[in-house]
Parts: structure tokens; C-alpha cells; sequence
């Protein structure tokens, strides 16, 4: 960047403005040095650590830099061996403390700030050294008596001498007899040993060492002899402390400096994100946004606000370059926001390429080279040159150095000598940086150079509006109007004379005063055209706001319709569920009657079957198999018996006092032991055993023993509501009651658990259901209900 545009611009005064914003030394300093880049990928990456740094604002959080002190001067110290204090190494250790705690928190934010986190690689890890401090210094920064085992049994000895001091004292000062000697009884120290206060004409009286006197004489300060030899033991075991704390510091001393390198690494670490965290801060407080930067050579900014300047009275400024033109002319009188337009303009340009925000609505900007500014009045006593020699020396320099990939700011070009050859001059210098596409902006009050922009094409008119009626200029910067200099309007509102405005008139060209007029009517028009469009928008706000108000009547009746339908049919809901009560609870009184019924025939038809059950078997031939008989002793689970009363084998399920469960088949019994004998023989099939039984067994018989074969230990009612699944379940339930199971599996599946809940209700009701369990996992899990019949 060229140095002159540093100053020129007042980039300084940003630098300033963001060093208040730093959290340590380090970082100040390094906003006071902030430069902008020239390199593209270089500006990118630093508006990215911004944009990072402000997100984690956003979100609540700062970036920790708490405790960290420049102590770049101590470590350095440490380095050539100086011994510092406890005091130093507490600082040393704070700052460490807090560039961990700053490389965690990048870690941390990861994934908000993917380009912070590589700082966080950067910061050393201290975490032995912390710890090594940490052991040896308090939150006070005093040594810690657990530093050593030496220097804790120092203490420790320094301790128990200084109380058998104290308590010999003690009995000196409490002695009847030595009440008499004492001026108060009292223990104080006088050179680092106990002593006591002794009236001075009982010196002689009282066998010790003077060690002071008070200013009157009266008192002497003697240590007894009694303790000498107490306080010489605490004496050496303080000289041996004061020693031991020095190893130990010329110890930590030589941690510190082993990572000396190190740390000043990691401090040049912290300043660095310490200025992206400025950055951040100075943008939350001026309100500014990120510029877009682009690659082409174009630049626009939407309302943008000087940021030196009193934010709430700036009047915004809107500005484009680049894209059709590459020369702006700005005309308008005297005070009324020109020089502040270019100083926005090359500002923000500084800004950007330094990685700051920017406070206004939208900025482009491209990454220029060079930012050139002749701004100002430049005249120079001691090179004795007048305003306009100081402007051409300037203006020389941009010319000779100015590239496609500047930016050329002027202020009042060519002021400062003859109009005419003043206005050819800076047409030539114009013209020159069209040419050689450089983004030029220049304010200027010469007619001719309006004209010279209009008839160009590349070039730009703009002006800053004036207000005819209060005389003063309303800093609004009006893109493609030039400017008129309102002299004689001004002149005629002020009072002066109307012939001698018309005798000015004689002395201007005919050309400037149709110039003058035809700038005159366009800025009529353009406060016509305003006026319209405040008008339009008018019209466009009330339009809308009646089309939201329309757009929340038709919502507040869809809403009440929507409202009303509900309210129907949940009132049908409630009525069918009511009927639906009353059905079930019918259908249940009639179950539960007929239940009683068949539950009557079924004992008795069991009853029946049992005998003839009894009787076929007898009848077949079949022999009882070998076997001893069955005991409480000898019964298991899974041993396989013989039943004497069916003439059957099966496998016992449970034993149940004197009594056991026998699975034949798909069928399960309760029997006396008694009746069974213990074989080694296996199950016989169901169809072999139908096979042994007489077809003359009777019908009833038949029933039973088929019924026994055909009821599956599972019943399926997936897909079906509950109203549909209940007749199923009923039948499951009898059938399981007619073959004398104790319980089957009713498949439900998961789905929205509505159909279980359902029949879990109504099976809690039945008579004829015990309980109710959900399947083992291998069995159903979820999906599946266990129902014990009784």
C-alpha cells in the first residue's frame, strides 16, 4: 500500500480505535501496526478469522485471553538463568494457564471456526510446565510448603520452635513472681527473634539480651535466656528455608527456561488471535458487516458510514464503480459531503484488505494494489511550494505509479491556479487514468469538467444534493447527476441585487449558462421524481399493509372454519366411543352369562372325555412300559413319564407340589404323580397316538382328542383393529379352555401400540383370562402378549 494513503485516510485513527479493543498488550501493539494485504488470498483469510471471531460473538461466547500478561521480558530472563521471584512465576503461570485454556476453547469451536483452529495447533501445550508450577506456588503466588520434602519439614520445624517460644514466654510472662519486671505482658519481635518488654530499672533483675528500647527509654526489648537457644534454632531453620526456596526457584527457573522458545511462540500466537478477536469486538460496535471481496475490478457500497465519524448523524453514502465506469465526478458545493465521500470510499478499501468489517448494508470490493489519496491541502512551507505545487507533486507521483489495480482518490483536482488552465489540466490527468483503467474518483468545482464526463463514455457525473430552500446541503451523494453550483440562486435568496446578478450573467459564456439551466431543470425533475416516489412508496407501504391485513382475516377464518370442523368431529368421536361403551359393556354381561354356561358343559364334557379317555386306553391293549414310579424325589422338569390314566407319554413342564404338568403333544395336563411312571422311553407323536385310538371311542371323545391336535399355541391378529381382533381372541380363549392349555400367544405386532393397548384392556376384564405377560424377545418381544387362561 502506498505510505501517504496511511495517513491521508486516517487509517491510523481506525488502528487506534481498534487497539481499545484488545485484550493484552501483545494484541494492542499488534493493532497499532495493522497494514492491509495486496494478495487476495491473504485478505480472504483474514475477513474468514474475522467472520469467525464474530459467530462465536453471536453466540454468547468471547474468546478467553483472561490471565495472559506480556511476560515475553521474564521468559527471556528465565533463558539466560536470571532467578526470578514467586511474584514473576505467578505471572508466568497465569499467562500459561491462560493459553491453555484458549487452546482448548479453539478446539472447542471446531466447527464454528474451522480457520481459528489451526492457531489452537500452533499454541504450545504446557501442561507438564503448568503442572511443575502449579506444585510449587499457591493462588497467592507464595510457595507452598508441599514444594519439597525438605522445606515442608523446615516449615514444619520453624513451626514447633517458634510455639515452644512462645509457650516459655508464656510461663515467664504468667510467673507471679515476675509481674513486677514487666511493662506489658506481652510477646513481640525485635530482628527476627522473641522477645519481651522489661521495665528498665529491673534490667539487672531479669538475666537476657537487650535487643531495643522504646523512644522514651522506659522499656527495654529483651529476649530471655531462656529462649536463646530456641530462637537461634528458628533462625537457622529460616536461613536453611530461605535457602531451600531458592533451589527451588533456580529449579523452576530452569523449566521456564527450557521452554522459553516456546512460550514466545505461543505469545506471538495469542497476539495474533487477540487481534482477530479485536477485529470482532470493533465490528459488534460499529455495526459492520462483512465486504464481499471479489476477484474483477468493480467496487459498491450501500450505505455505508464513515467510521471515524458520529454514527447516528451520518447521512449514508450509496456508490458504484467499476462495472460501467471507471471515473466518478463528483461536483457540489463547498461542505457538503464530497471529501468525506472519498474518504469513505478509500477507508473501506484499507479496511477490507486488513481484514475488518465494515460498517455498512452491503460493500464490494475488489483487492486493490495500490490506494492513492491527494486529499487535503498539502502546501509546504519548508519546500516552499504553494497549494497547487504541493497537489501537482502528489498527483505526479500517483500518475508515474498508478496501476489497473489502484485506486486514485482527488480532492478539488487541479485547484489552486487559473481555472481555464487549472480545468485542462485535470481533463489531461483524467483522461490519462481512464486510459490506463485506473478506478478514479475526483470532487472538483469546474463546470467544464462536467461536461467532460458527460460526453464520455466510462465516465461518471455524481453531485451532493443541496436543498435551495434552507441553503444547506443535505450530504446525500446522487449517483449520474452533476452538480450545479447554485452561485446565483444562493446570491438572490441571500438579497443580493437583481441587476447586478444580471450583469453577472453578461460575463459567463452562453455555453456554462445553458449548462447551468439545463442542471438546474434536471435537479427540478429529480426532486419531481422524488417526490413521486415517496408518493408510489406511500401508496406501496399502505397496499401492503392492507394485503396483510387480508392475508390475517383469511387466515382468522380458515382458523375458525378448521376450529369448527374439529369441534364436529370430536363431538361425533365422543358419541360413537360412548356407544361403543355401552355395546361392550353389553357384550360383555352376555359373554360373561354364557360363560357361566359353558363353562358347566365344559367341565362336564372334560369330565366325560377324561373316562373315555380312560377307558379307550384300557381297552387298546397297550401295556404299561417299565419304570419306577414317580416321586416328589425323582420328578424334573423335562423328564418324560408315562401316564397311566391316558395311556400316554409326555415331558414334564413344571412340578407342582405332589402334582405335575405334563406336555403331550400340544397339549399340557395337570396330573397326580401318582398316576405317572418315570421311562426312559420318548414322547409319542400326536399322530400315532390318534393312530392307537378306537374309532368306537364315542364322538365326544373324538371331539376333544381332535380338539386337543387342531388349537395352535398362537393366535394372529396383526392388521386388524381392536373391535375386529376381539372376536379372535374370544375363540383363541375358548379353544384354549377346550384343549386344556394354560396359555397361548397372541401375536399383536408393535405398530402404534393402539391395537395392544386395546386388547390389553380387554383381556384385563375377561373372566376367563389369569393374566397377561409380554412375549420373551425371541418370541415377539413387543409385538407379542403371553395370555394365561384359568
Amino acid at each position: 500500500m502506498a505510505k501517504f494513503a496511511i495517513n491521508t485516510l486516517e487509517f491510523t485513527k481506525v488502528r487506534e480505535k481498534l487497539s481499545q479493543y484488545a485484550g493484552t498488550a501483545m494484541g494492542q501493539r499488534l493493532a497499532m501496526e495493522l497494514m492491509s494485504s495486496s494478495r487476495f488470498e491473504e485478505v480472504k483469510l483474514s475477513q474468514e478469522e474475522t467472520a469467525e471471531a464474530v459467530r462465536i460473538l453471536d453466540e454468547g461466547r468471547r474468546i478467553p485471553l483472561g490471565g495472559i500478561t506480556d511476560i515475553s521480558g521474564l521468559v527471556k530472563r528465565t533463558r539466560v538463568g536470571s532467578l526470578l521471584d514467586p511474584e514473576e512465576f505467578k505471572a508466568i503461570q497465569d499467562a500459561i494457564s491462560g493459553m491453555l485454556d484458549l487452546k482448548a476453547f479453539l478446539k472447542e469451536v471446531s466447527e464454528t471456526a474451522p480457520a481459528l483452529v489451526r492457531y489452537s495447533d500452533e499454541l504450545h501445550d504446557f501442561s507438564r510446565l503448568s503442572k511443575q508450577l502449579s506444585s510449587v506456588l499457591d493462588e497467592k503466588g507464595n510457595i507452598k510448603d508441599t514444594a519439597s520434602v525438605k522445606l515442608s519439614g523446615l516449615r514444619t520445624g520453624i513451626l514447633v520452635a517458634r510455639n515452644r517460644v512462645k509457650d516459655k514466654l508464656s510461663d515467664l510472662l504468667h510467673d507471679p513472681n515476675n509481674q513486677k519486671y514487666f511493662q506489658d505482658a506481652l510477646v513481640t519481635m525485635r530482628e527476627d527473634r522473641y522477645v519481651i518488654p522489661i521495665k528498665q530499672e529491673y534490667r539487672l533483675n531479669f538475666p537476657g539480651i537487650v535487643h531495643d528500647q522504646s523512644s522514651s527509654g522506659a522499656t527495654l526489648f529483651i529476649e530471655p535466656m531462656a529462649v536463646v537457644n530456641l530462637n537461634n534454632d528458628i533462625k537457622k531453620y529460616v536461613l536453611e528455608e530461605k535457602a531451600e526456596v531458592e533451589r527451588i526457584l533456580r529449579t523452576l527457573t530452569s523449566h521456564v527456561g527450557a521452554e522459553a522458545d516456546h512460550i514466545l511462540e505461543s505469545l506471538a500466537v495469542v497476539a495474533q488471535v487477540d487481534l482477530i478477536s479485536a477485529k470482532a469486538l470493533y465490528a459488534e460496535a460499529l455495526g459492520a458487516r462483512r465486504p464481499m471481496m471479489v476477484l474483477d475490478h468493480h467496487l459498491r457500497i450501500v450505505k455505508g458510514r464513515h467510521p471515524l465519524l458520529e454514527q447516528e448523524s451520518i447521512v449514508p453514502l450509496d456508490i458504484e464503480l467499476g462495472q460501467d465506469f471507471t471515473t466518478l465526478l463528483i461536483t457540489g458545493p463547498n461542505t457538503g459531503g464530497k471529501t468525506v465521500a472519498l474518504k469513505t470510499v478509500g477507508l473501506f478499501a484499507l479496511m477490507a484488505q486488513a481484514g475488518l468489517f465494515l460498517p455498512a448494508e452491503e460493500a464490494i470490493f475488489p483487492v486493490f494494489s495500490g490506494v492513492y489519496a491527494d486529499i487535503g491541502d498539502e502546501q509546504s512551507i519548508e519546500q516552499s511550494l504553494s497549494t497547487f505545487s504541493g497537489h501537482m507533486k502528489n498527483m505526479i507521483s500517483i500518475i508515474r505509479e498508478a496501476t489497473d489495480r489502484d485506486l486514485v482518490l482527488v480532492d478539488e483536482v487541479c485547484v489552486g491556479t487559473d481555472p481555464t488552465e487549472g480545468a485542462a489540466l485535470a481533463m489531461a490527468m483524467i483522461e490519462h487514468f481512464y486510459k490506463a483503467h485506473v478506478l478514479t474518483i475526483m470532487t472538483t468545482h469546474y463546470s467544464e469538467l462536467k461536461t467532460f464526463a458527460y460526453e464520455h463514455e466510462g465516465m461518471q457525473n455524481a453531485s451532493v444534493e443541496f436543498d435551495p430552500e434552507t441553503l444547506r446541503p443535505t450530504y446525500r451523494l446522487l449517483m449520474g447527476v452533476p452538480g450545479s453550483s447554485n452561485a446565483f440562486y444562493i446570491s438572490r435568496r441571500l438579497g443580493l441585487p437583481e441587476d447586478i446578478l444580471d450583469e453577472a450573467r453578461t460575463f459567463i459564456n452562453e455555453r456554462h449558462s445553458n449548462m447551468e439551466r439545463v442542471l438546474q431543470n434536471l435537479e427540478g425533475e429529480r426532486r419531481e421524481y422524488e417526490s413521486r416516489k415517496d408518493e408510489i412508496e406511500t401508496l406501496r407501504r399502505e397496499t401492503e399493509i392492507l394485503r396483510n391485513q387480508l392475508k390475517a382475516e383469511k387466515t382468522r377464518l380458515e382458523k375458525s372454519r378448521n376450529d369448527i370442523l374439529r369441534k364436529a368431529r370430536e363431538d361425533a368421536d365422543e358419541l360413537y366411543r360412548n356407544a361403543r361403551r355401552e355395546s361392550q359393556g353389553i357384550l360383555k354381561e352376555l359373554r360373561a352369562q354364557q360363560n357361566l354356561v359353558e363353562s358347566a358343559k365344559v367341565e362336564r364334557l372334560a369330565e366325560m372325555s377324561r373316562k373315555a379317555l380312560s377307558k379307550n386306553f384300557s381297552i387298546s391293549g397297550r401295556t404299561e412300559p417299565e419304570g419306577q414310579g414317580l416321586t416328589s424325589g425323582n420328578a424334573a422338569v423335562g423328564k418324560v413319564v408315562f401316564v397311566k390314566t391316558l395311556g400316554q407319554e409326555g415331558k414334564i413342564t413344571a412340578v407342582n407340589g405332589r402334582d405335575v404338568t405334563v406336555a403331550i403333544g400340544v397339549m399340557k395336563m395337570n396330573v397326580s404323580m401318582k398316576d405317572c411312571i418315570l421311562t426312559k422311553a420318548q414322547p409319542v407323536s400326536p399322530q400315532k397316538t390318534h393312530r392307537t385310538l378306537k374309532k368306537s371311542s364315542g364322538s365326544r371323545h373324538e371331539f376333544f382328542v381332535k380338539k386337543a391336535q387342531d388349537t395352535s399355541v398362537q393366535t394372529d391378529v396383526r392388521g386388524k383393529t381392536v373391535d375386529e381382533a376381539i372376536p379372535d381372541v374370544d375363540k383363541a380363549i375358548d379353544d384354549a379352555l377346550l384343549a386344556g392349555m394354560d396359555r397361548f400367544r397372541l401375536v399383536h405386532g408393535k405398530g402404534t401400540g393402539m391395537l395392544r393397548k386395546g386388547l390389553l384392556d380387554y383381556l384385563k376384564q375377561h373372566p376367563n383370562v389369569k393374566k397377561t405377560e409380554m412375549a420373551p424377545l425371541n418370541e415377539g418381544g413387543f409385538g407379542a402378549t403371553i395370555v394365561y387362561v384359568k
